[in-house]
């Protein structure tokens, strides 16, 4: 018995490492001074999506061997099973794109290169052991031999044939231990990959910033120096859902000098979800942040026209913007049901915000009682706005504003039927922020779904109702979850996807 089960682990452990994602050998060809590499699984991109060509996807390609291979990458000689990846670098202070990919069959691919040199009057140069193309005077090169395929463009730079062949050659000869895969996240990144994924570093963020005009007119030195810390995002397109994940792994110093940037507190007040309704859910938001941080982090980053708020907000409330902030605490809700039977307004809201000074409601409805009648049942108040009957009150400190009917009394008493915990919701509820919007308007209020066709704005509504049910977001400070799930269960969500752009036209054609 005990031989039969040794047996099993090893062979659970064999069929575990050879069913595992490894990356190809052309990774360590991508130099260490990339600040992004994406990469996307072209064989599972087309048997998810059921598409024939990735034209529609990528866009319009200037150079015509890359617009060759997007027309049909199966037919190129690229091996479409393994992964293709796409690679930013800086040379001469411009951006560098590249492109590697495994090479399955070099004389089908160098066939089909030969027809077009000769039809776009390009010549194919033979050079230690690879062939390329490397037209003088352009902003793009390729280079490819019987394992790979590699090429590059710039948006900027113009170079000689001599220089392409030297950046292409050098790519080729890259030492490990000038390689990506020389970088220990970037080697998790590739054991952990999906259909499509991203990794980046911070080690050039100032120049990007620089280079993109993001920091134009301003002063946005980095407090810091970004180097090793990086983030990766993951896309997995399964049967009736898709899935993304980021993360970021920040070095130890840099945890330290962010810890007062980072906001989010480490998970949710669970008296949010508890005093939300959730019976009939069609949107709902929560979040906990540490309020100290953020104050201090706006008035940091924040531009000069922020120090008036506080006197605007003073003459809508008739309590100044500072004291408004310091009572509060940084938890919030906000979460919109369907609403009950007879309800003359379709929707019932229910606001919860945290609270450290309870004062500020008294305040508030003092300010409130000039402009609607407001009555005072016990720890409640009742607002009533043009026949409109709104509850304010405070419960675990949270204070709560709601048109739900029967909401004072459920609260203040056995509780309410069904929360947010109840709901969907409380599958994103880990973080420190969650967010569920319920996209299957089928379900809605008659009321909502006669607004939302008025004007002839059902259309794209409804492509998008039809195609996707709810989609759903958990965050943290270091990492985050998004969910997308889709009407069809049985159908890749990325081919459910497709199809709505397809119907939408927003497919390149």
């Amino acid at each position: 018995m005990r031989n039969i089960s040794l047996l099993s682990i090893i062979l659970a452990t064999v069929i575990v490492a050879s069913c595992s994602r490894k990356a190809p050998e052309t990774v360590h060809n991508i130099p260490d001074h990339a600040f992004l590499v994406a990469s996307m699984h072209p064989k599972q991109i087309y048997e998810k999506g059921q598409i024939g060509t990735m034209e529609g996807l990528i866009g319009k390609l200037d150079h015509p061997v890359m617009r060759q291979i997007a027309k049909d990458p199966a037919a190129s000689g690229l091996d479409i099973g393994e992964y293709l990846f796409m690679f930013v670098y800086f040379m001469d202070d411009e951006p560098m794109f590249g492109t590697t990919a495994v090479m399955k069959d070099a004389s089908k691919f160098t066939a089909m290169v030969q027809q077009l040199a000769n039809e776009e009057n390009l010549e194919i140069i033979e050079h230690k052991g690879y062939s390329m193309i490397t037209p003088p005077g352009e902003n793009a090169a390729m280079a490819w031999n019987e394992k790979q395929l590699i090429f590059l463009a710039s948006p900027t730079l113009v170079f000689s044939a001599e220089k392409w062949q030297s950046e292409l050659i050098s790519l080729y000869d890259l030492p490990r231990e000038e390689a990506v895969t020389s970088i220990v996240d970037f080697n998790d990144f590739t054991k952990n990959m999906e259909d499509m994924n991203v990794w980046f570093t911070g080690d050039e963020l100032q120049k990007i910033l620089g280079k993109s005009g993001m920091a134009k007119g301003l002063d946005m030195q980095l407090p810091m120096d970004l180097k090793n810390n990086y983030g990766r995002f993951f896309v997995e397109f399964a049967d009736g859902a898709m899935y993304v994940h980021s993360d970021t792994h920040f070095s130890d110093e840099v945890t330290k000098a962010t810890e007062t940037f980072l906001v989010a507190k480490d998970e949710l007040n669970e008296d949010l979800v508890e005093l939300a309704p959730g019976n009939d859910l069609l949107m709902a938001m929560a979040f906990s942040v540490d309020l100290d941080k953020l104050t201090r982090l706006m008035k940091n980053f924040s531009p000069p026209e922020i120090d008036s708020l506080s006197g605007q907000v003073e003459k809508m409330t008739g309590i100044p913007g500072n004291e408004i902030l310091e009572a509060l605490n940084g938890d919030f809700v906000i979460a919109v049901n369907g609403a009950s039977e007879g309800n003359p307004i379709p929707v019932e809201i229910m606001i919860g915000i945290g609270l450290d000074d309870k004062t500020l409601q008294d305040k508030m409805m003092g300010t409130v009682g000039n402009m609607a009648a407001v009555e005072q049942e016990g720890d409640f108040f009742m607002i009533n706005a043009n026949g409109m009957e709104l509850y304010s009150g405070i419960v675990n400190d949270i204070w709560v504003i709601t048109n739900t009917p029967g909401y004072k009394d459920a609260v203040t008493g056995k509780g309410l039927d069904k929360t947010l915990g109840d709901s969907k919701f409380n599958d994103f509820a880990d973080g420190s922020m969650g967010m569920y919007m319920n996209l299957d308007l089928s379900s809605y209020p008659d009321a909502l779904k006669g607004m939302a066709s008025q004007g002839g704005s059902l259309g794209p509504v409804k492509m998008i109702t039809e195609s996707f049910s709810y989609v759903g977001v958990e965050a943290s400070n270091k990492e985050s979850d998004m969910t997308l799930v889709t009407m069809h269960e049985n159908e890749n969500s990325l081919y459910t996807l497709l199809q709505m752009l397809e119907r939408t036209g927003s497919l390149h054609r």
